[in-house]
């Protein structure tokens, strides 16, 4: 298993790594467009939001690569770095943007990614 996932949506995966991560809980009245965005210790985004259609499921599954893992990156002196990401649905006929909250979390909460060392190249 690439990622593990805790029950408050906290991921540990290892950098350039390939997996997958299942966001459930979606409203199925609509087709939703869900994003996946990251951001460093500083808010700075990483990388490129992902994002995919919900077709009216209630959950959706994001394919993330290894060259998006790739760009988590971890400090030479470091065991480990850590990230922060969220998800939002957002609907266009109804200019609806929600972010998630997942797992057992209020508002203020902040998921993270826990990324350490690649310990192998591969492919």
């Amino acid at each position: 298993m690439a990622f593990q996932v805790d029950k408050n949506g906290n991921i540990s995966l290892v950098q350039g790594d390939s997996g997958q991560l299942v966001i459930d809980g979606i409203s199925t009245d609509k087709n939703y467009t869900v994003y996946f965005a990251v951001q460093d210790k500083n808010r700075k985004p990483v990388g490129d939001e992902i994002y995919v259609s919900s077709n009216n499921y209630a959950s959706v599954v994001f394919y993330i690569t290894g060259d998006f893992t790739d760009l988590l990156t971890v400090g030479k002196n470091e065991n480990c770095a850590v990230y922060y990401y969220g998800i939002k649905i957002c609907d266009s006929e109804s200019d609806l943007e929600d972010t998630l909250i997942l797992g057992e979390n209020d508002i203020g909460s902040i998921n993270t990614i826990t990324v350490y060392p690649k310990k192998v190249e591969g492919i």
